[in-house]
């Protein structure tokens, strides 16, 4: 047990494109750091024409657990009327920690990948963005 608070480090993030040539495959957004990392944003933009469900997982040892698949609707976050998917939504994520502010926010240990993965295949040419801010312990 620590004898001294553990604070979360420098704030990083992590990003991926989904396309088209990705089928329905995980991809991986933030790779936890040795003493672990905590992930306080993570959200979803789409240039895609069909809105597509995304699943989020948390995938360690080569076994996916998902925790939560969102809706991302067509152009979210592409156009001044559909909004950025926030991914951490307690609407569609439930029972994750929250911070003092009421957000939130995932946990990894030590070999987590975070990933995300289009159900089906988004179409050709376009892209499902997914960027996470976070940082290591």
């Amino acid at each position: 047990m620590a004898t001294q608070p553990v604070f979360v480090g420098t704030p990083k993030n992590g990003k991926v494109q989904i396309a088209n040539a990705d089928a329905s495959n995980q991809k991986t957004v933030v790779t936890a750091a040795s003493g672990g990392s905590k992930v306080v944003s993570l959200n979803a933009v789409s240039t895609d024409t069909s809105a597509r469900d995304v699943q989020v997982s948390i995938t360690n040892g080569g076994t996916s657990y998902p925790i939560g698949t969102l809706a991302v609707p067509i152009g979210a976050g592409n156009t001044g009327t559909v909004i950025s998917v926030n991914m951490l939504n307690p609407q569609y994520i439930t029972g994750l920690p929250l911070d003092a502010d009421g957000n939130q926010y995932i946990l990894l240990v030590s070999g987590d990948t975070l990933t995300v993965a289009a159900q089906t295949t988004v179409t050709t040419a376009k892209l499902i963005t997914v960027v996470a801010i976070y940082g290591d312990f």
